[in-house]
């Protein structure tokens, strides 16, 4: 879930709107709360229906929360953000964050849907750390009352902080449920065999001399990678000796080595590693930025299980369908809403320490 929340600004041209049946719907409950932050700087009401995902309903409080944190990451990584401005030729940056937002919810959404699809719930232990992790936040601030602020600058009730936030412990319970060796929805030893074929995954064990620019550098680093290469032919124990050159060379390396699909490989690359039979070790593979030396490995099923899974969540996600609240969500303006959320952001904190003060 960490790579789905922490974002480089160079994710903002690769972020696209993915979803089908996009739809505009006026039949939405529009809610009535009109406590917080949210409902100040946007006019609308936090219990609203702003969305659904596969007719499950997401609320204003929730989108918001993440539109609100999509805004700050952008703020505290560019400085003052024009939401108007354009990132590319067809999106703002308000139409990033707006779109961004819409992509968290959505996978939170399919991760609750299939856990209770899955008859998953959250464990003993996950209930329990869920509620250890409140108790956390609130000795952080000082007790309740601390606590309740800061979810009032959040925008957040307490029922809707740790909605979110169970989504965690319910990832993680289905990662189990997916990935452990008796796991309920662990898919067949020929399901996993054939992802790993279609989408040609392989497990070795790499080793990498960079290139300098420099001729004579250069020809030493290959010379090196021939020698590991012989070295390594001729050992019993190839994992063994493969770790001890890693030492040497002050790589970071582990006994199962990696486990990539040609997808995410140089092509070159690719070809040699493919061609590799367990214990078998290549020649000397030279790119651009350097040359390798690999040793194959037999298929890592641990790992092809962990893409397996996190294709499921994408595939999951970018098939869903989405519709939206064109009453309410039509009213939203990304640079005037955080405009506003700063400025009362702001008048709660200044509130806070009068009260603190007197």
């Amino acid at each position: 879930m960490k790579n789905l929340i922490i974002r480089a600004l160079a994710g903002l041209l690769a972020s696209v709107l993915l979803v089908t049946g996009v739809a505009l719907l006026g039949n939405m409950p529009n809610g009535k709360r009109t406590d917080g932050v949210f409902y100040g700087a946007s006019g609308i009401h936090p219990d609203a229906t702003l969305m659904t995902v596969n007719m499950q309903p997401v609320t204003a409080e929730e989108y918001l929360y993440w539109l609100a944190y999509d805004c700050d990451y952008l703020s505290s990584y560019m400085g003052t953000v024009d939401f108007d401005a354009a990132v590319s030729e067809s999106m703002s940056f308000g139409q990033y964050a707006m779109e961004d937002a819409q992509r968290t919810v959505t996978l939170y959404s399919v991760v609750r849907a299939w856990a209770e699809q899955a008859g998953i719930t959250l464990s003993e232990d996950s209930q329990a750390q869920l509620d250890a992790q409140r108790q956390q936040y609130v000795d952080y601030y000082g007790g309740e009352e601390g606590y309740a602020k800061q979810l009032e600058l959040m925008g957040l009730t307490d029922e809707g902080f740790q909605r979110i936030n169970e989504v965690y412990f319910l990832y993680s319970e289905l990662y189990g449920a997916y990935c452990s060796e008796d796991g309920a929805l662990r898919p067949s030893a020929e399901e996993i065999g054939s992802f790993a074929q279609e989408n040609k995954y392989y497990t070795f064990l790499p080793l990498h001399w960079s290139f300098s620019g420099d001729t004579e550098a250069d020809s030493a680093a290959v010379a090196k990678a021939q020698a590991a290469a012989e070295r390594l032919s001729a050992a019993a124990d190839k994992t063994a000796v493969y770790l001890q050159i890693a030492q040497e060379m002050a790589q970071q390396a582990t006994e199962t080595g990696e486990t990539l699909s040609a997808a995410d490989l140089d092509s070159g690359i690719a070809e040699a590693v493919a061609a590799l039979q367990e214990n078998e070790v290549s020649g000397v593979v030279t790119t651009a930025s350097g040359c390798y030396v690999f040793v194959g490995k037999a298929l890592n099923t641990d790992a092809v299980l962990d893409k397996m899974f996190n294709a499921r969540l994408d595939t999951l996600r970018d098939s869903a369908a989405i519709r939206y609240n064109c009453r309410s969500y039509g009213k939203l303006n990304v640079g005037t809403f955080y405009t506003k959320l700063q400025t009362l952001r702001s008048q709660l904190q200044s509130a806070s320490s009068g009260d603190t003060q007197s």
